[in-house]
């Protein structure tokens, strides 16, 4: 066996080829292709199997026991019995925390390496101002321990994306006492909308905003633009989170509409303010001053606006 397979074949070799970030070695339409195939067999899937379960299960209005007929617990507790739910519900919301950092901690450099590839080949601070190769970026560390926080940064968030339906579901069971049989219901099915919006959001900012929006700020002017790991760490989190809350525009006109806060008569007569006011968030949410990028993100609020107001008619 030669050294290199001997090196490999080493717990050290084996822990540094599964810390290497995983080559993207399929063409992007292959990809594409497959995330497509797997999004229609789940829309089947949750179609023939899923909607007539849900379905049964909203009809329902039999009382459980302990409940009223609003489906209101009849189950009084003290404060202190308040205080120790609450407690446990922390404490499992962060053991849940943690098991999701022992899941993305080994894959850091991999998590760090997808954040910050939209980076990847822009800039002018190659060699005489020259822009980087398509591999390398701009970035950074001014600070022995910077790079090392911004992995741990990086790895913290995914974990709590891990572990937020455990989180939701803590969150849910110490409010659901209080709450009435219908309210419950429309928790239930507002949560997985509300999530689907926000991981299509983050991708749309992934994938159709950051690369144009780095692009102009990294290549503007003649001076070097190096930005430090943790500010375009601080930024590419800033702006995903942001996108992704924007795109639950829907959710929560829906909402409002069920509530009788708002009615498609109200939207109609207040859409030229909403145009006015998507330039305006727009203008606050992308980090560069040019117009086609804003016109990246008004676009996507005006589609929302008009399917939100398509969904407080059936409302």
């Amino acid at each position: 066996m030669t050294p290199a397979a001997d090196e490999a074949a080493s717990p050290l070799g084996a822990l540094s080829w599964l810390l290497e970030p995983a080559p993207f070695t399929r063409a992007p339409w292959a990809l594409a292709l497959g995330f497509l195939l797997f999004l229609v067999l789940l829309l089947v899937v949750g179609w023939f199997v899923g909607v007539p379960r849900f379905r049964a299960w909203w009809n329902d209005e039999t009382p459980q026991p302990g409940e009223d007929e609003r489906g209101v617990s009849t189950e009084e507790m003290t404060l202190i019995e308040h205080l120790l739910e609450l407690r446990t519900a922390l404490v499992r919301s962060a053991i849940a925390l943690a098991g999701g950092l022992v899941i993305t901690g080994p894959f850091f450099q991999f998590w760090f390496n997808l954040a910050i590839r939209p980076a990847m080949g822009r800039g002018n601070c190659g060699p005489e101002g020259h822009r980087p190769a398509p591999l390398e970026t701009c970035l950074q560390a001014i600070s022995p321990t910077e790079q090392v926080f911004a992995y741990f940064k990086v790895t913290l968030v995914l974990a709590l994306i891990i572990a937020m339906p455990i989180i939701a579901y803590q969150v849910w069971k110490y409010v659901a006492p209080g709450l009435t049989r219908k309210e419950r219901k429309y928790v239930v099915a507002v949560v997985p909308g509300a999530t689907l919006s926000f991981i299509a959001g983050v991708c749309f900012a992934y994938f159709a905003l950051l690369p144009p929006a780095l692009g102009f700020l990294l290549e503007f002017g003649t001076v070097r633009i190096n930005p430090t790991v943790d500010s375009y760490i601080s930024f590419f989190w800033r702006l995903t989170v942001a996108i992704g809350g924007v795109f639950q525009l829907p959710l929560i006109m829906f909402i409002l509409a069920k509530l009788r806060i708002i009615n498609p008569k109200l939207l109609n007569s207040i859409r030229r303010y909403v145009i006015v006011g998507a330039f305006v968030l727009a203008a606050v949410v992308t980090p560069t001053p040019d117009p086609f990028n804003q016109i990246l993100v008004v676009i996507p609020i005006l589609v929302l606006y008009e399917i939100g107001a398509l969904l407080t008619r059936f409302a």
